[in-house]
């Protein structure tokens, strides 16, 4: 990567994630951004294209007519040479899962803030038509000042009625339901399941199957006749109504599951 980038300087290069490489970079005004970048390999691939760009129109669908508070800005998209790139603006913060590693007081002090925040912008996707199908706390952002901001749309999918057949399985495997890893279906409880499990981790620093091996977690995900560790086990000061969400939230059936993000927001908001 060049100093200079599609009209932007870089100035350093952040974590990405997959198929994509970050970096902050500035314009000719001073303003930072971070820029998108898919990686060579990935690059060559029509279809890694096509979903990278289509991550970027969905985000700014999302942000139309008004930007969304907790949904990262989009600013353009487009190629320089044979590099696909996105440009975001510079969102300061930290990821979800640097707070939840660190167990931060900004988490800890105010977990309903987010877990509320979180619950109303994934309501926000589906309302306007769109599974995120991402959701894990590498790809949540919070402010300073408290702001969560949830970025990476690049496996967003229009939103149907009935359980949608997916070309692949993608995703971190901990965040995605049992019957998308052994059916490839999704439908809105597969966002409400990685909500739930986001949700787990930030009220225990635990996940709900854990183990050295991957694969053996995998298999117990999938198992329905291993049960998720139940979450008061790990903290039982979580209050039963919340507990109870939660554990819904990350129920093995998807009809176990709340149906609709509109009813979790319900039952949270009923809760103190």
């Amino acid at each position: 990567m060049n100093q200079e980038f599609a009209g932007y300087s870089i100035t350093r290069s952040i974590s990405g994630g997959g198929m994509t490489k970050l970096y902050v970079a500035i314009d000719a005004q001073q303003t930072r951004f971070v820029i998108r970048v898919l990686d060579a390999v990935s690059a060559r691939d029509r279809q890694s294209r096509a979903r990278f760009f289509r991550g970027g129109e969905v985000i700014a669908r999302l942000n139309s007519p008004q930007p969304h508070p907790n949904i990262v800005p989009f600013v353009k998209a487009g190629y320089e040479g044979k590099t696909p790139y996105m440009v975001l603006e510079y969102v300061e913060s930290r990821t979800l899962r640097d707070l939840i590693l660190y167990r931060d007081p900004l988490l800890t002090d105010n977990v309903m803030v987010f877990i509320r925040q979180l619950a109303g912008v994934i309501q926000y996707v589906h309302a306007r038509g769109y599974l995120h199908l991402d959701v894990k706390p590498e790809n949540i952002l919070i402010r300073p000042d408290g702001r969560l901001v949830l970025i990476d749309f690049d496996l967003a999918i229009p939103r149907k009625r009935f359980f949608k057949k997916l070309a692949n399985v993608s995703g971190t495997t901990a965040y995605v339901p049992p019957e998308t890893l052994l059916n490839r279906t999704a439908d809105d409880r597969a966002d409400i399941y990685a909500f739930g499990i986001c949700c787990y981790e930030m009220l225990t620093f635990h996940k709900p199957y854990e183990g050295e091996k991957i694969d053996l977690v995998r298999a117990a995900q999938i198992d329905p006749k291993v049960p998720p560790t139940p979450i008061r086990q790990h903290n039982p000061g979580i209050p039963a109504g919340l507990a109870n969400l939660v554990m819904k939230c990350i129920a093995k059936k998807p009809e176990d599951r709340y149906p609709d993000m509109t009813l979790v927001l319900r039952d949270l908001n009923h809760l103190i």
